[in-house]
């Protein structure tokens, strides 16, 4: 009886044993799916990262300074420049919108915004609680935009403007009393458009500046290099010390 109490338990050791072999074994091919599952995904998202970074047009500190060494300025603090309709203004202001492209994207400016004259400026400011509002016409003596604690700061100025002032001021307000309108990149819907994007377009709808070769993401730090270059066509009333 002992005899046949012990092979019984001998045989359920052994079925336990080939058990835990199976479970261990099933335990490996399952790590081994989910790592063929999760590789091309992880390297997907990487390579799409690289992608991304690489696409981004991006000034230096030391390019953005030799570019505005010996401007002619009319002012060198934003209060203190008068402001006429058509003016662009970007700035470097790192704050809780746009810490995160500064950190990961590496660009020197990091808004833009347009002048509608009355004291009146329209920007795609970035992703609000209520999306009807991430393009917004505020009042330019009440914005972020004359903060004691902003980098850097340019104001370009259109040489000549004629209808396309009027069309462009027309077409800024309608985008920014459309509720469905987005702070987002335009490639990736309708009504989508950042900060750059959305003075670059009026721009170049009227004819005002000349791309041939636009980067897919559009930054601010373009939209300053591209009227920089346009000595024809924009000129710098303002800007600080770098």
């Amino acid at each position: 009886m002992y005899e046949a109490n012990g092979q019984v338990s001998l045989g359920i050791s052994k079925i336990q044993m080939v058990h835990k072999a199976d479970s261990r074994e099933w335990d490996r091919k399952r790590t081994l799916i989910m790592l063929c599952v999760l590789l091309p995904i992880l390297c997907a998202g990487v390579y799409s990262s690289r992608l991304f970074y690489e696409n981004i047009f991006r000034l230096s500190h030391s390019q953005v300074s030799k570019s505005l060494a010996g401007s002619p300025t009319q002012c060198k603090s934003l209060k203190d420049c008068q402001l006429m309709p058509g003016d662009i203004l970007i700035r470097r202001y790192v704050t809780s919108r746009t810490w995160a492209i500064d950190r990961f994207g590496h660009p020197f400016f990091t808004h833009s915004a347009f002048y509608l004259g009355d004291n009146q400026i329209v920007e795609a400011v970035g992703s609000e609680e209520n999306s009807a509002e991430d393009i917004q016409i505020a009042m330019f003596s009440k914005s972020d935009w004359l903060n004691s604690d902003i980098e850097s700061f340019v104001v370009f100025r259109p040489k000549y403007l004629g209808n396309g002032l009027l069309n462009i001021q027309n077409s800024l307000v309608q985008i920014a009393n459309d509720p469905e309108y987005r702070f987002g990149l335009p490639q990736f819907g309708y009504k989508q458009t950042t900060c750059a994007d959305l003075i670059f377009g009026q721009l170049q709808s009227e004819h005002m500046i000349q791309a041939t070769k636009v980067p897919y993401l559009l930054t601010p730090d373009y939209l300053f290099f591209t009227l920089l270059i346009d000595v024809d066509g924009f000129k710098i009333i303002g800007h600080n010390e770098l």
